[in-house]
């Protein structure tokens, strides 16, 4: 059950936390429907930004929920782009991306200092209190982005002119329009799918496209075939979650090499690079895993299967 809380500081609805959008208001207009959504999503994002730039425990958690509601707005706003005003969205666009960014390396840091925070080894302990001025410092610009967007109501206005722009003029029927969309970003996965996946590089995209299509279905779910969301849905789901472990023990052992490039006594350069390695070794066993499971055959039975129920919905 998605939780709800207060947002009406801002004009908008109560804050939804929940991933999938409700579409059964929207009266078939493909506008309605992006003007739902995306007041949906802003709000998370108003929600969490001030609250991100704290230095509480909980903010670690509000600083995860701030980037993930940025990218969902990010794909709210490339799903609809042809009925949202062209402008309003780029700009809102940008603003999310500065956001994302900003909230990016808040996160990558403590989701690094999260993992070895709880460890009795010494050199787990210097790692975290090297991490430590890091996170400081990331937060302190979140706090600098929070006071800039949120003077004078400045995000918020821009929320509101953008949301009031969105007109319902388009005849095009939002069911066709969800698997117009389904098919279009479905073609792209497995696009992806069938690429040189034995290189890192490679399998970074291929989440990308993953987290695209996942975003697709839960901003569509309620107007798309049930199958999707019960049969492909989770297999998506899980490939950007193994996938999205790869990631992260690569962004680690980058930042773990930077780490010991600056540390100025050799024995916990040396240390720090150790764990450097150790992060290498899990990224393996990460690709190892998702290889074991991803294989041609079963991407080509999933892609048959989606072409099946787009098909069968016609």
């Amino acid at each position: 059950m998605s939780s709800k809380r207060d947002n009406s500081k801002h004009g908008l609805p109560a804050l939804d936390s929940g991933k999938w959008v409700r579409l059964d208001t929207a009266e078939g207009c493909v506008a309605t429907a992006a003007r739902l959504t995306l007041s949906s999503r802003l709000a998370a994002v108003l929600y969490y930004l001030p609250r991100a730039s704290s230095r509480s425990d909980a903010s670690i958690e509000h600083v995860h929920q701030l980037r993930v509601s940025t990218r969902r707005v990010i794909a709210v706003l490339q799903l609809y782009q042809d009925v949202l005003p062209g402008k309003l969205a780029r700009r809102m666009e940008r603003q999310m991306k500065r956001i994302r960014q900003v909230a990016g390396v808040a996160r990558d840091l403590d989701v690094l200092a999260l993992r070895y925070r709880d460890s009795d080894s010494r050199k787990h302990k210097r790692l975290v209190r090297r991490l430590t001025p890091l996170r400081r410092k990331a937060r302190r610009s979140i706090a600098d982005l929070n006071r800039a967007l949120m003077d004078k109501d400045h995000l918020a206005r821009r929320v509101k002119k953008l949301l009031r722009s969105i007109r319902c003029q388009s005849q095009q029927d939002l069911n066709a329009f969800a698997k117009m969309q389904l098919a279009r970003r479905s073609q792209c996965f497995f696009k992806h799918a069938k690429r040189d996946l034995d290189r890192v590089d490679e399998l970074h995209r291929f989440r990308i496209q993953a987290k695209r299509f996942r975003y697709t279905v839960e901003l569509l779910g309620d107007v798309l075939p049930a199958e999707i969301r019960t049969r492909i849905y989770p297999v998506v789901c899980n490939v950007q979650e193994v996938l999205g472990e790869l990631h992260d023990h690569s962004i680690a052992r980058e930042r773990m090499k930077r780490l010991a490039r600056r540390e100025t006594k050799s024995s916990r350069a040396r240390q720090i690079r150790k764990l450097a390695r150790e992060e290498g070794r899990l990224m393996e066993q990460a690709e190892q895993r998702f290889r074991e499971w991803w294989t041609p055959s079963f991407s080509d039975q999933l892609e048959r299967s989606v072409q099946r129920i787009l098909h069968d919905a016609e």
